[in-house]
């Protein structure tokens, strides 16, 4: 084992921040009707129908309707849905990543490049999460090497946030912006940047390199915490707290603060697969399997956004379509929130009610 894979190891295994753990038995949570019905399809990469919905969320209702953001994981940007009730209906797109990297994407690009397959293409953002705090939406990429393939696709090393009106519109066409920053506070952040840019997870299926990766995102305005489905050991798993002033700010300098890390004990073999903001302030943390676990299910927690705060389990999600994935949770208020799930048309959504 390599020094920093030594380190990474005794970190995981103690890290300085006690891990905060769940108490409590979870039950299972159903869905409730109505059912969710879609006006038309989403769109997946170049046009196809969506099957790899990655994330959610939406702004405060306005008479009566809902103006939300999910992004497919393929796609180089995110798509707009309007909910009215229990219809969805599909909107415009907004590109987020182009073509190839953009000079006005601030920060810098990521120096360190561990994935074993080498440099990919510029190409999918590999959407992981949507978060909305007023006035912006954001969207992070993955920040990890490609499952399977190993590479390293600059693409998907971006955080973006679009910025929009009272009634969910982009405002103007600069209201897209980019940064490579979110890397910098992965690179510095304290038990899991050995972590980052490591593989993921190999062609055959094998666990073993449990390299960092984010698939949730949550923003409550002035901190953005992203959510790990790995690296995961011995039933924990981790959620990276970041300024989102130091960002999104001007120029091309690096993020120099580490930034806060809070470990949260939900379970062997589970990572983080989405996060969202409660009423009150906790966070709402979806988990399912680190790598490919079929052993692991897909359950809610609610976590104090601080290193010290109790964890509460919530539930485990039932209900869905064989194979499907759950990675998308969007808060609804009164109790309610929307599930979204990757490899299945169009997310699948289903509500559930909170106990």
């Amino acid at each position: 084992m390599t020094r920093t894979g030594l380190l990474a190891m005794l970190l995981l295994h103690g890290a300085a921040a006690p891990a905060l753990a769940a108490g409590g038995a979870q039950h299972d949570l159903v869905p409730v009707d109505p059912p969710y019905t879609m006006t038309s399809g989403l769109k997946g990469k170049d046009g196809k129908p969506a099957k790899d919905i990655s994330g959610i969320a939406c702004m405060p209702p306005r008479e009566g309707k809902r103006r939300c953001l999910v992004v497919n994981d393929e796609n180089t940007g995110a798509q707009f849905i309007t909910i009215d009730g229990h219809t969805i209906t599909p909107g415009a797109d907004i590109d987020l990543v182009g073509g190839g990297p953009s000079p006005n994407t601030l920060g810098t690009p990521p120096s360190k490049n561990g994935c074993s397959g080498g440099e990919g293409k510029f190409d999918d953002l590999d959407g992981e999460g949507v978060a909305y705090a007023a006035p912006y939406f954001y969207v992070v990429g993955s920040h990890g090497c490609s499952r399977g393939k190993a590479k390293f696709k600059l693409s998907t090393f971006v955080l973006a946030r679009i910025k929009v009106d009272a009634a969910g519109e982009p405002v103007g066409p600069s209201a897209v912006e980019t940064t490579y920053r979110l890397g910098d506070a992965l690179g510095l952040a304290e038990t899991v940047s050995a972590y980052y840019t490591q593989d993921l997870q190999t062609d055959d299926g094998d666990a073993t390199p449990n390299g960092l990766n984010i698939e949730g995102v949550a923003v409550d305005g002035t901190r953005l915490f992203a959510g790990l489905r790995a690296p995961s050991h011995d039933g924990k798993t981790f959620i990276v707290e970041a300024d989102v002033g130091a960002l999104f700010a001007q120029g091309h300098e690096s993020l120099m603060a580490a930034p806060q890390v809070i470990p949260l004990m939900v379970g062997r073999g589970a990572g983080i697969r989405d996060l969202a903001i409660l009423p009150d302030g906790r966070l709402l943390v979806l988990t399912g399997p680190a790598q490919g676990q079929t052993d692991v299910p897909y359950s809610l927690f609610a976590a104090g956004a601080t290193t010290n705060a109790k964890l509460e389990p919530i539930g485990r999600l039932t209900g869905a379509e064989k194979g499907a994935k759950a990675e998308g949770v969007a808060v609804l208020g009164d109790k309610r929130i929307l599930v979204m799930f990757d490899s299945v048309k169009d997310g699948g959504p289903l509500e559930y009610k909170l106990p």
